[in-house]
């Protein structure tokens, strides 16, 4: 009979018996982690899986317990855990050739590249998703522009790459990244942005929902930091738009600003350039403005916030964002 335990994330010896047991599998016990199980046979640790969010990961089973439905037990028992946290929609991460063990569970593939397959599972599936989205902003058939941006928040240089692709494209989506990792949640992010461009007759301005950018797509985005895993993720973001967003919301053009700083997303600029163009979407990447011979970006915004320096911050924004960070005390 084999028992189930919650690990104490918070118990670095627990923790250290799960990384240990994870090495023998070549895995990683990633950092972002907020839940983890463990199956024993008796005092044998025998199997494990983790979470993040909603994000399933960190699966590694015993070789000799293989084929007993230990698996399945991981699997039912986060999503348990993740049903009391009020979180209905999953994904996971596999190599490709144990796609179908996640798929005798209900999940269902978004996407295989680069060896590995993403899943998901719960009340989204990413094509319905999608076209929801087309008939609630009322998205027409016509070849069209996007830009995806996170907008932490709003300011004159996303204010400008949106101008810029309204004046050369007769239509263009706005996507507003959904997941709420940043300083400014998403509800304040996707208000600041509809009413920035609401002049812009031929700029709808909609979410990405789940499947751009996101913690299940994307995860290092927001750690801002470069390692191995940041192209790799990046790519398989570049295949998601590829297959869903561009053939859904028939996108033949996307713009970018050009990334001086971050490394994270000057990867992501790259992957994008290289990629998209031999798929039939051409790549604008538009130089930012600047304001006292400093480019313009969210980052500098939230440092003149943060140092009460109102004059500086005046200059880095619209009015609509303006004038919600005064009244609203971010500061």
């Amino acid at each position: 009979m084999f028992t189930v335990e919650e690990v104490s994330i918070k118990n670095e010896k627990q923790v250290n018996y799960i990384i240990q047991f994870l090495k023998k599998f070549n895995l990683e016990y990633e950092n972002d982690i907020d839940y983890t199980i463990a199956v024993y046979d008796k005092d044998k640790l025998i199997g494990t899986a983790s979470k993040h969010q909603n994000v399933l990961k960190c699966f590694a089973v015993n070789e000799d317990y293989q084929g007993l439905g230990i698996v399945n037990t991981l699997v039912k028992t986060i999503e348990d855990q993740m049903f009391k946290q009020g979180i209905y929609h999953f994904f996971i991460y596999t190599i490709c050739c144990n796609k179908e063990k996640f798929q005798s569970l209900g999940y269902s593939e978004i996407i295989s590249a680069h060896n590995i397959t993403l899943l998901e599972h719960g009340i989204h599936q990413i094509n319905s998703y999608l076209n929801n989205l087309k008939i609630k902003y009322n998205i027409s058939q016509n070849p069209k522009a996007c830009i995806i941006m996170n907008a932490n928040p709003f300011t004159l240089g996303h204010r400008y790459l949106i101008e810029r692709a309204s004046r050369e494209n007769d239509e263009v989506i706005v996507f507003v990244v959904s997941e709420d990792q940043s300083k400014f949640p998403f509800s304040v992010r996707f208000h600041l942005v509809s009413i920035g461009v609401k002049d812009l007759t031929n700029v709808k301005v909609i979410e990405t929902g789940p499947y751009l950018i996101s913690n299940a797509t994307f995860p290092t985005y927001f750690l801002k930091q470069k390692t191995d895993v940041v192209e790799l993720q990046t790519k398989l973001d570049c295949e998601i738009f590829l297959k869903y967003y561009k053939e859904i919301f028939n996108i033949n053009v996307r713009y970018v600003g050009n990334e001086p700083y971050c490394e994270v997303t000057n990867t992501y600029n790259q992957v994008m350039s290289d990629l998209l163009p031999k798929n039939g979407i051409c790549v604008k990447v538009i130089n930012r403005i600047e304001v006292n011979k400093q480019i313009i970006s969210a980052s500098k915004v939230r440092e003149n916030l943060e140092n009460h320096n109102f004059e500086q911050l005046r200059l880095l924004v619209p009015d609509v964002t303006y004038n919600y960070l005064i009244n609203n005390e971010w500061c």
